[in-house]
Protein backbone atom coordinates (compact mmCIF):
# COMPACT_ATOMS: atom_id res chain seq x y z
CA UNK A 1 0.00 0.00 0.00
CA UNK A 2 1.01 3.72 -0.57
CA UNK A 3 0.21 7.10 0.72
CA UNK A 4 1.02 10.23 -0.40
CA UNK A 5 1.24 12.95 2.17
CA UNK A 6 1.50 16.81 1.73
CA UNK A 7 2.68 18.88 4.37
CA UNK A 8 5.17 21.46 5.68
CA UNK A 9 4.99 19.71 8.85
CA UNK A 10 8.48 17.43 9.06
CA UNK A 11 7.52 16.28 11.94
CA UNK A 12 4.47 14.14 10.26
CA UNK A 13 6.87 13.34 7.42
CA UNK A 14 8.94 11.70 10.15
CA UNK A 15 6.29 9.84 11.63
CA UNK A 16 5.03 8.04 8.64
CA UNK A 17 7.24 8.35 5.83
CA UNK A 18 9.96 6.20 4.17
CA UNK A 19 10.90 7.98 1.20
CA UNK A 20 10.82 11.48 0.76
CA UNK A 21 10.65 14.34 -1.65
CA UNK A 22 10.82 17.74 -0.35
CA UNK A 23 9.66 20.54 -3.21
CA UNK A 24 9.78 23.83 -3.39
CA UNK A 25 8.19 26.81 -5.26
CA UNK A 26 7.14 23.57 -7.62
CA UNK A 27 10.72 22.21 -8.25
CA UNK A 28 11.79 18.78 -6.53
CA UNK A 29 14.89 19.99 -4.28
CA UNK A 30 15.74 16.81 -2.27
CA UNK A 31 14.47 13.35 -2.07
CA UNK A 32 15.73 10.43 -0.77
CA UNK A 33 14.84 7.87 1.96
CA UNK A 34 13.86 9.86 5.15
CA UNK A 35 16.54 8.75 7.62
CA UNK A 36 18.75 9.78 5.50
CA UNK A 37 17.13 13.44 5.12
CA UNK A 38 16.79 13.53 8.42
CA UNK A 39 19.88 12.94 9.91
CA UNK A 40 21.69 15.19 6.99
CA UNK A 41 19.65 17.41 4.55
CA UNK A 42 21.38 18.05 1.78
CA UNK A 43 19.34 21.08 0.39
CA UNK A 44 19.20 24.50 2.27
CA UNK A 45 15.38 24.28 2.19
CA UNK A 46 15.47 21.43 3.59
CA UNK A 47 17.59 22.33 6.37
CA UNK A 48 15.39 25.19 7.07
CA UNK A 49 11.98 23.13 7.16
CA UNK A 50 13.82 20.73 10.17
CA UNK A 51 14.99 24.01 11.90
CA UNK A 52 11.31 25.40 12.20
CA UNK A 53 9.92 22.20 13.83
CA UNK A 54 8.72 22.68 17.18
CA UNK A 55 11.38 20.85 19.61
CA UNK A 56 10.41 19.13 23.09
CA UNK A 57 13.91 20.27 24.32
CA UNK A 58 14.04 24.23 23.96
CA UNK A 59 12.93 26.68 26.37
CA UNK A 60 9.28 27.21 27.05
CA UNK A 61 7.84 30.02 24.86
CA UNK A 62 10.45 30.11 22.41
CA UNK A 63 9.45 31.67 19.10
CA UNK A 64 9.54 29.31 16.11
CA UNK A 65 12.15 29.54 13.62
CA UNK A 66 11.39 30.53 10.06
CA UNK A 67 12.53 31.01 7.09
CA UNK A 68 13.63 34.72 6.33
CA UNK A 69 11.70 35.83 2.64
CA UNK A 70 8.85 34.62 0.47
CA UNK A 71 8.24 31.92 -2.17
CA UNK A 72 8.09 33.61 -5.65
CA UNK A 73 5.42 34.16 -7.17
CA UNK A 74 4.45 31.18 -9.98
CA UNK A 75 4.50 33.41 -12.91
CA UNK A 76 7.87 34.86 -11.49
CA UNK A 77 9.84 31.98 -10.89
CA UNK A 78 13.66 32.79 -11.85
CA UNK A 79 15.38 30.52 -14.57
CA UNK A 80 18.21 29.82 -11.98
CA UNK A 81 17.33 27.89 -8.30
CA UNK A 82 13.96 29.13 -7.14
CA UNK A 83 15.71 29.15 -3.58
CA UNK A 84 18.33 31.36 -4.08
CA UNK A 85 16.90 34.62 -2.88
CA UNK A 86 15.97 33.29 0.23
CA UNK A 87 19.40 31.00 0.63
CA UNK A 88 22.30 32.10 3.22
CA UNK A 89 24.53 29.92 0.29
CA UNK A 90 23.40 31.46 -2.32
CA UNK A 91 25.99 33.61 -4.84
CA UNK A 92 26.64 34.59 -8.82
CA UNK A 93 26.83 30.69 -9.67
CA UNK A 94 23.26 29.56 -8.11
CA UNK A 95 21.95 32.79 -9.82
CA UNK A 96 23.13 31.91 -13.36
CA UNK A 97 21.28 29.33 -14.58
CA UNK A 98 18.54 26.71 -14.34
CA UNK A 99 20.39 24.38 -11.39
CA UNK A 100 19.70 20.22 -12.38
CA UNK A 101 18.82 17.49 -9.86
CA UNK A 102 21.62 15.62 -9.41
CA UNK A 103 22.69 11.93 -7.73
CA UNK A 104 24.50 12.45 -4.32
CA UNK A 105 25.12 8.94 -2.47
CA UNK A 106 21.35 7.56 -2.39
CA UNK A 107 19.70 10.93 -3.31
CA UNK A 108 18.60 13.36 -5.46
CA UNK A 109 19.45 17.83 -4.42
CA UNK A 110 18.88 20.32 -6.38
CA UNK A 111 21.33 22.30 -5.84
CA UNK A 112 25.27 23.01 -6.92
CA UNK A 113 26.50 24.07 -3.75
CA UNK A 114 26.32 19.69 -2.21
CA UNK A 115 28.83 18.33 -3.73
CA UNK A 116 28.90 14.54 -4.85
Amino acid sequence: MGMLSITHDMSVVAQVADLVVVMYAGHVVETGIAREIFEQPLHPYTRGLLECAPRLDSEPRTRLRSIPGTVPAPRAYPSHCRYADRCPHADAECRAGPIPLRTVGNRKVRCIKVKP
